[in-house]
């Protein structure tokens, strides 16, 4: 298992593609009918790798008469020993052609990539950094729009970042975890990985890993971050943008640099507005909604508000946002 040397193109964890059904040229295996409830009237074919205990990863495949498409949604453990190479230009081929070898059903690989299209994307970079809680706290502690990223943490082996909105097409999301836990984190997963012969090679790889990830799950975002015209898959495989940094500094900032490091809380003023926000455990959201409360006018509290931000950001250790560049410069 050699990893490509060229790291300037995208990978993907998980892709959906979408082609003109005649793509699907043979079925092996019995594919699950879907009808209209309405009219009976038969409306495609599905296989799901869910409803099939021998195959120990994600695989979709669907065909639908209405929208005349075939559906392909499959992860990059498509790859088998070569799983850590993840979705990219130079195994997408392998990936498809892995879809012959199952058994399962017989697809038009040549004209896929030539015809098709990603719906959905799992932009993914693995680096070699250890997350911890530290690290996990500084995350917390320096998410530059607070008020609209929302944060679950996993215990100290990750953490996701969502932009809280209702819209398909505004939703954001960054996921930051412990590759290397992930891998055996499930019995699906650790069965995945008994399945392959080189094993032992691929714990190794993904030691001390921490893994990046956003997902594109409409066109027009695929578009818009990976800065392309179209979602044909060549178009998107040959995209050099980087979306994971872009998403990064959407919640964290693009740098570091204007922590203001000097401001002085001796003074009556700036003790006062410290000690409000020690009220709050540095909770700099709940402080806010407690400031807001206290102010008739706009002016008044925008005023207040600004000052007791830049208090908050001078009281972030330069340890902290060093944490925050590093993690930057991982994905430049």
């Amino acid at each position: 298992m050699i990893l490509h040397e060229n790291e300037k193109y995208i990978k993907f964890d998980t892709v959906k593609i979408k082609a003109h059904k005649k793509c699907l040229l043979e079925t092996y295996l019995k594919f699950n009918e879907q009808f209209d409830s309405k009219t009976g009237e038969k409306t495609g074919i599905v296989y799901c790798s869910k409803d099939n205990n021998e195959t120990q990863y994600n695989l979709f495949i669907g065909v639908s008469y209405y929208h005349k498409t075939l559906t392909l949604e499959f992860s990059s453990k498509i790859l088998i020993e070569d799983y850590p190479k993840l979705i990219s230009k130079y195994t997408i081929r392998t990936c498809l052609e892995n879809i012959n070898k199952l058994g399962i059903c017989k697809i038009d690989v040549d004209s896929i990539l030539t015809t098709g299209c990603f719906t959905n994307l799992h932009v993914t970079k693995d680096t070699s950094y250890e997350l911890n809680n530290e690290i996990l706290n500084a995350l917390n502690d320096n998410v530059k729009n607070y008020k609209r990223y929302k944060w679950n943490r996993y215990l100290n082996n990750g953490i996701t970042f969502t932009k809280d909105v209702t819209s398909s097409d505004c939703k954001e999301s960054i996921t930051l975890y412990n590759k290397e836990k992930e891998i055996n984190a499930t019995a699906d997963r650790r069965a995945f990985l008994n399945s392959l012969k080189n094993k032992e090679d691929i714990v190794e790889h993904f030691k001390g890993k921490t893994r990046f990830e956003i997902r594109l799950s409409t066109q027009k975002k695929i578009k818009t971050y990976l800065q392309i015209s179209d979602t044909l898959i060549n178009t998107v495989l040959d995209s050099v943008a980087n979306p994971i940094l872009l998403q990064f500094n959407k919640v964290f900032g693009e740098s570091t640099n204007n922590i203001q490091s000097d401001i002085d809380i001796d003074n009556w003023e700036n003790n006062s507005m410290y000690l409000f926000l020690k009220q709050y455990d540095f909770d700099l959201k709940l402080a806010e909604q407690k400031l807001r409360r206290l102010y008739t006018s706009d002016s008044g509290y925008y005023d207040r508000k600004n000052k007791i931000e830049k208090i908050y950001w001078s009281l972030q250790s330069k340890e902290s946002t060093d944490y925050i560049s590093e993690l930057r410069n991982l994905l430049l």
